[in-house]
């Protein structure tokens, strides 16, 4: 069994070989190293062993003496198409011939070590290049999601622009039309008052003759009817009230108007001086209606002096952010819903808080509330523009916006704004 294992080899060439260079015995793996089939006929080995040649290994095995080594060492070995091959092999003189053994390819291992060398260097280089290109796509990414950051921004800027423009002009358009009815009707309530004042100045002096009317009972008795018909005591004491309370409806309209012209300055760019507590009655004004069905506004207006601006586009922050408010109100179901509204300064910056009590923002929405049309209210209730606008008003302002938010008890949105004049377009 050993012998046939030894015969069957590949790793190891085992062979007797005549001084005369005839294969006496060879297993499977010598073969191999000639490139010859196994057991093939070789009269002379010499064309196939170099370095040493093999009449230097004869030479040397007729000087020895039998088992004596002749060679230990490399051999070089040319196989059947030439290609040489070198093995570790250990030559000595058994009887009158040589016994050889090689036991493994010096050159092969070479070849193939510097073979997966190559591949090493190969594999590590496309290594390298799937890093650069894995960089690349990555910085590719980012640049991607920051151009489309940057067109969802200027989508929502465009959008948010045309609908400023619109409400302006709108607004104005409103308040134009409503100003000048409210003009003459103010001026006719003041002149109804003369008039009012004169037609009981001339009953007072016709009152006065009331005994020289007693000659006509019948006169006098149509006279006493029609006064108590008409109740004109009381509307000798009723009809200034009526006209002053006319006056002062007609006042308040009319303020109502002037503040919606001045929200409605809301695409205008000219930078200003201008007083924010106004801008913050004004929107208040134009909101009241809402407000008095939603909510209690606490002022709590400190130290804020006026600065650069463009006041209508700060105008709509301020909108946005009360109505932002009163929707979290109604949606909170809380019965006693407050706003409040704070200013101050701080070191060289002002700021403007508007908080409430309604339903809060989760944790996990806060991040993204300033993103365009990010909204979490239902289809129709928002567009998802409004803090996302504000936000690029405040900003282009050299300002920011700051958020405290509790879920369950409400938001504080606070407004940051230089007192000198900066601007971040």
């Amino acid at each position: 069994m050993h012998q046939s294992l030894l015969q069957s080899l590949r790793s190891v060439a085992l062979a007797d070989i005549s001084l005369a260079g005839r294969v006496i015995s060879a297993n499977d793996g010598f073969y191999a190293v000639l490139q010859l089939a196994p057991g093939s006929v070789v009269d002379n080995v010499a064309p196939y062993i170099s370095d040493p040649s093999f009449a230097e290994l004869a030479a040397g095995a007729q000087r020895a003496t039998p088992g004596q080594v002749v060679h230990q060492g490399l051999i070089t070995f040319l196989g059947e198409l030439g290609e040489p091959r070198s093995l570790l092999a250990k030559v000595c003189r058994r009887g009158d011939h040589l016994a050889m053994i090689a036991e493994h390819d010096v050159r092969e291992n070479e070849n193939l070590l510097a073979a997966v060398m190559d591949l090493n260097d190969e594999l590590a280089e496309q290594q390298r290049a799937l890093a650069r290109a894995n960089r690349q796509l990555t910085a590719e990414k980012a640049e991607q999601q920051r151009l489309l950051q940057e067109l969802a921004a200027a989508q929502a800027h465009l959008v948010q622009s045309a609908q400023l423009v619109s409400v302006g002009q709108l607004a104005a358009g409103v308040a134009h039309e409503i100003n000048n009815p409210i003009s003459f009707v103010r001026a006719n309530v003041a002149t109804l008052g003369g008039y009012v004042q004169d037609l009981l100045a001339i009953i007072d002096a016709y009152a006065a003759g009331e005994a020289l009317l007693a000659r006509d009972s019948s006169l006098l008795a149509r006279i006493h009817a029609l006064r108590e018909r008409c109740d004109l005591d009381f509307v000798r004491d009723d009809a200034p009230a009526v006209v002053a309370d006319s006056a002062a409806g007609i006042a308040r309209v009319a303020r109502i108007v002037s503040d919606l012209k001045d929200f409605a300055r809301i695409d205008e760019s000219e930078w200003q001086v201008a007083d924010l507590h106004a801008g913050l009655e004004s929107t208040l004004n134009v909101a009241s209606h809402e407000l008095r069905q939603s909510a209690e506004v606490v002022r709590q207006y400190g130290d804020l002096p006026a600065l650069h601006c463009c006041p209508g586009q700060l105008n709509h922050v301020f909108m946005n952010l009360l109505v932002n408010a009163i929707q979290s109100l109604d949606e909170s179901g809380n019965g006693a819903g407050r706003i409040f509204l704070r200013t101050g300064r701080q070191g060289d910056q002002g700021w403007i808080e508007i908080e409430d009590n309604g339903r809060g923002i989760a944790p996990e929405n806060l991040a993204r509330i300033f993103e365009p049309f990010y909204t979490t209210r239902a289809i129709g209730r928002g567009t998802g523009l409004g803090l996302s606008s504000a936000w690029g008003i405040v900003r282009m302002h050299g300002g920011r916006i700051d958020v405290r938010s509790e879920l369950g008890k409400g938001s504080a949105f606070r407004i940051w704004l230089p007192l000198a004049r900066t601007t971040n377009e």
